[in-house]
Formats: C-alpha cells, sequence, structure tokens
C-alpha cells in the first residue's frame, strides 16, 4: 500500500489546533505519518504540538519539526516535502481539515495507478466557495486535461496529494504569491498524469480579514501563465476573472 506523510505547517495556529487535532484522532484509516513544521511561532502552536504527539499514543508515527526564524509558507512547504518519508506527500495547512472520516480509504487505491497528482475535492465556510464545489463539481473529468483549472474553484491546495519524487524535482515558489500554488501544480501537471475524486474533500477556511481578490496583485501569476500552451494561458485567466467577479459579488 503506498504511504502517504501527512505535513502540516504551523505558524501562530493555535485558534484551529484544537480542531485540527480532532480531525487526525479520528481518521481510519491514518496517514502512514504525520509530520508537523513550526515556522517560528509567537503563540504556544509548538506546545501544543508536542502535547498532542506525546499525548496520542495510538495512530502513526508523529513528529515535530522547528524554524529557528520564520522563513514562510513556500518554504514551509519545501522543507516538508524533503524531510516525509512517504512515497506521497499532502499538506495541509494548520487551519484546513480533512472532512470524510475514512478520507484515505478512498485516496489510497488511486495511488496505486499511474499518477503524479491525486487532487481532492473542497469543503468552505465561504459561502459562494462552497456552493461552488458542491454544484459544479460534476464538470471536472476524472483525469482533468491540463487546461482545466482545479485550485480555487473546484480544489484546494491542501487538497492535493503529490508524488514526493515529483514534487522534489518543482519546488513551491519561494518566496510565495497569489496564485504560485497554481502555477505549481500546473508545472505538475504538463508533465504528469492527475486524478480528481470529487467525494473526498478538505475543508478550505476563508479568514475573515482575508484580502480580496481586488486587493492582491495577481501580476506575477499572469506573468507566469505565458510559459503554458494558449488554451492554458486562456482558460486560467477567464478562471482568474470569473473569480474576481465572485469575490466583489460576495463583498
Amino acid at each position: 500500500m503506498p504511504d502517504v506523510s501527512l505535513c502540516i505547517p504551523v505558524h501562530n495556529s493555535a485558534p484551529f489546533l484544537d480542531e485540527l487535532f480532532g480531525c487526525l484522532r479520528h481518521l481510519d484509516p491514518p496517514p502512514a505519518e504525520i509530520v508537523f513544521l513550526d515556522d517560528a511561532s509567537n503563540d504556544d502552536s509548538a506546545t501544543r504540538v508536542e502535547r498532542f504527539i506525546a499525548e496520542t499514543r495510538a495512530g502513526p508515527p508523529m513528529r515535530l519539526l522547528r524554524n529557528e526564524r520564520n522563513m514562510g509558507i513556500a518554504a514551509a512547504y519545501n522543507r516538508l516535502a524533503r524531510e516525509a518519508r512517504g512515497d506521497w506527500v499532502q499538506l495541509l495547512d494548520a487551519d484546513d481539515l480533512l472532512v470524510e472520516r475514512d478520507f484515505y480509504a478512498s485516496v489510497r487505491p488511486e495511488l496505486r495507478r499511474n499518477f503524479d497528482i491525486v487532487v481532492t475535492g473542497l469543503r468552505s465556510n465561504s459561502r459562494l466557495l462552497d456552493w461552488c464545489a458542491r454544484s459544479l463539481s460534476w464538470m471536472v473529468p476524472r483525469r482533468p486535461p491540463t487546461w482545466f483549472p482545479l485550485l480555487g474553484s473546484f480544489a484546494t491546495r491542501a487538497g492535493v496529494i503529490y508524488r514526493r519524487t515529483r514534487l522534489m524535482n518543482v519546488a513551491f515558489p519561494d518566496p510565495s504569491w497569489p496564485g504560485s500554488d497554481v502555477i505549481h501544480l500546473l508545472q505538475l501537471r504538463t508533465t504528469g498524469a492527475c486524478r480528481f475524486l470529487a467525494r473526498r474533500h478538505v475543508f478550505y477556511r476563508v479568514h475573515p480579514d482575508s484580502s480580496s481578490s481586488r486587493q492582491r496583485d495577481y501580476s506575477p501569476y499572469r506573468c507566469s501563465l505565458a510559459q503554458f500552451n494558449r488554451p492554458i494561458r486562456l482558460v486560467h485567466a477567464i478562471d482568474l476573472w470569473l473569480r474576481g467577479i465572485g469575490q466583489r459579488w460576495v463583498r
């Protein structure tokens, strides 16, 4: 059975950790290992993770890594990918959750197939995003063509499970910028097969004080799209425009 390393970067994440720990305790089956990385938190996140590991006697092996200084989210992802021991890596942000208790029961059989990326669906506290994901995910083919946009409308980066060898060869852009996760996934998808699982979900938390699409600089994202072919550039530009309209409509 292919092994999945569930990797969780933590930075000032204390308000979300109890809910995350409850989610991790109830996974059945669990991942092969759980790796936390504290990115120089200013709160007691690291202490709480240590206590959770010490108090959890059953379940997969768990460990906590630490950065002496804050390196940023992309550097955290890249370090976790290097430190993981499984054949596959999932990078779950500390404020996100795996929705189904048997999340890995459906995922693991797909990992035996000839795929490099397995992408699961999403749920969200954002009503618009959740409605789009619930209502339109039927549109996504199980083997989506590369030009088909996944992140942002149908999935979140935390719902992507990467073949570790591929992730080691294509690092996350550091420092990250709005849309860098989409570009990173596109780079992987242009050279590897992708599977979409609509019936497994990651809960993506949208924070009330997060910046809207209107306030974020997407110029690096638009420039990075130039490396791809015309269908990818066109469809992803339209997808970004539509998501911007949705953000403005909600606000």
